[in-house]
């Protein structure tokens, strides 16, 4: 178990986007959480007790200049700091699944179809869609899953230091 100490870094949250407040698709998520921020995503899913989330040092879109782009003409950009979790029971907070981001070129993927992407599709969201597999092999397979979930309900925060 951690134990936090007072030379830890404390941080804020701001919360900007709320899908049942902003609306759930692609446009109001990519429209609230435009630019280069520190952020971090919850995801409740509908008819199960999972909550999934990802923590991106850089942001999920309008990030600016610095990406590669693949053969397919897709945008990807560089972070070391990213990771996304999972917890199978909301209840539960002790038993978290993480999963770091290992090909840190293709840590975020920015593409149309989606409000944010984690490593073409370790997590992303497309519409009220959201998918967790790891078949890019672009962030480690903690998650164990394959599967589409329909989400309850996304919210978007913030992080700053301080």
């Amino acid at each position: 178990m951690y134990t936090r100490t007072k030379n830890d870094p404390l941080y804020k949250f701001q919360l900007i986007y709320r899908s049942s407040r902003d609306g759930i698709n692609n446009r109001s998520f990519r429209n609230k959480c435009s630019g280069r921020v520190a952020s971090l995503v919850l995801v409740k899913v509908k008819n199960k007790n999972n909550i999934f989330g990802g923590y991106s040092s850089i942001g999920f879109n309008s990030l600016g200049d610095g990406f590669t782009v693949d053969d397919y003409g897709f945008q990807f950009y560089n972070s070391s700091d990213n990771f996304i979790f999972s917890f199978k029971d909301s209840e539960d907070t002790q038993n978290m699944k993480i999963s770091r981001v290992i090909n840190e070129s293709r840590a975020i993927l920015v593409h149309t179809n989606c409000g944010f992407n984690f490593g073409e599709g370790s997590l992303s969201m497309s519409g009220e869609l959201l998918y967790a597999n790891n078949s890019s092999r672009n962030y480690e397979n903690n998650l164990n899953t394959d599967k589409v979930y329909t989400s309850k309900e996304i919210e978007v925060f913030t992080v700053y230091k301080y």
